[in-house]
């Protein structure tokens, strides 16, 4: 294969169409930095800088396939790297993007198969990572994002892929998806964000998976009028919120997530008005409130979840749970500071939990609670165990 063509000092606008090595830096650029303006081409920044005034973008791609853009610095432009309408099978990788106003690299109605992949996105005044507009089936992977505003943020996009991603000291959310469907964030880790560490927003149908959320300044992982989604295999620590939070959010799996594996979160795993959703297999200790909190929900599943050590009670349902009950069953309360397990309205189901050494009641069950039957306890405070159900020891 022949050599790529070097541009030793090309202008700033200047329109890519070759495979290009740059070997000087481009300064102070008063619009846009580099312009692709061909398919299947490789533009190599060689370690250089593309450097802006603020206004423009630092390399901008208006619909040209199968294009990389690698291993470079841009910085101080509106947007740092741009994958516009029509965009199909990009590679943006090993680069440093810093300083930007609006976003570091943003895909918009970008086609499918891009990859932004092994870049360093710092200290952008609005987002590090945007996907906009239908941007449909693109991988964001293995990216340092830090100290931006937003971190990753997808917006009216589906089908993305966001993987193994690091994203620490963001100020604001750092990911974040608001009318977006059946995207997967798997295997990122969010350390020290001000804000929710990941935030679905209106979305439906995507899978939170296998994430590590550390000490962020909101709830860890929260849904807002988000149905069907799945929150499963996350590890959520030092939250000053829940650890899970799920507000008006309707028929979700949340399920197998450890709350707690290096610090409390100020709750552990809430969910207010929602209804349908199946709460399962999750570990919640040593939370600063309640370890698994319900509030004026219905048709809630709670299942074989071990609530431990909390300062609350290990499960506390309130509220009114209208006609279509919730069903607490197979779970294990012991060690908190409160009852086991709190039913404080009517018409939920309770059966076959066990609940032990608890500072309170091993289950309290107001009148109107259906006994399922097959409860334990043992050793709580309250010298009769239950109330409302019959316990065995």
């Amino acid at each position: 294969m022949a050599p790529a063509p070097a541009m030793a000092a090309p202008a700033c606008g200047a329109t890519v169409t070759v495979n290009t090595t740059v070997t000087a830096d481009l300064v102070n650029c008063p619009g846009d930095g580099l312009v692709i303006g061909a398919h299947n081409i490789t533009l190599n920044l060689n370690g250089r800088t593309v450097d802006g005034v603020g206004l423009g973008v630092g390399i901008r791609n208006n619909g040209f396939d199968n294009v990389t853009i690698r291993n470079g610095a841009v910085a101080e432009f509106d947007y740092g790297v741009a994958l516009n309408p029509g965009t199909l099978g990009n590679l943006v990788t090993a680069l440093t993007v810093r300083h930007n106003e609006v976003a570091g690299v943003q895909l918009s109605n970008a086609d499918s198969n891009n990859r932004v992949t092994g870049n360093v996105v710092e200290w952008q005044s609005q987002r590090g990572i945007a996907l906009l507009n239908d941007s449909t089936s693109n991988t964001v992977g293995g990216n340092t994002v830090r100290n931006n505003a937003d971190g990753i943020y997808i917006e009216a996009s589906h089908s993305n892929s966001v993987t193994t991603n690091g994203l620490t000291t963001n100020s604001d959310k750092s990911i974040q998806l608001v009318n977006a469907r059946s995207n997967t964030l798997r295997q990122n880790t969010v350390t020290s964000g001000g804000d929710t560490a990941i935030e679905l927003t209106g979305s439906t149908l995507n899978v939170v998976d296998n994430n590590t959320v550390n000490g962020t300044g909101d709830a860890g992982i929260a849904l807002t009028s988000s149905p069907s989604n799945q929150v499963i295999n996350n590890r959520v620590s030092g939250s000053s919120d829940a650890g899970i939070f799920l507000d008006l959010s309707n028929s979700n799996t949340v399920r197998s997530n450890n709350l707690n594996v290096t610090g409390p979160n100020a709750g552990g795993i809430e969910v207010i008005s929602a209804n349908g959703n199946t709460i399962q297999s999750n570990t919640v200790n040593a939370q600063l409130g309640h370890g698994i909190e319900l509030q004026n929900s219905a048709s809630n599943r709670l299942l074989s979840n071990t609530a431990t050590s909390n300062n609350g009670s290990g499960i506390y349902v309130t509220g009114s749970a209208g006609v279509a009950a919730n069903l607490v069953e197979a779970n294990t309360a012991s060690s908190n500071n409160g009852d086991g397990i709190n039913i404080s309205n009517a018409g939920n189901t309770v059966r076959r939990n066990i609940a032990r050494n608890n500072g309170g009641w091993g289950i309290y069950a107001t009148t109107g609670t259906t006994d399922g039957g097959g409860n334990r306890a043992s050793g709580n405070s309250q010298v009769a165990q239950c109330f409302g159900v019959v316990c065995t020891p």
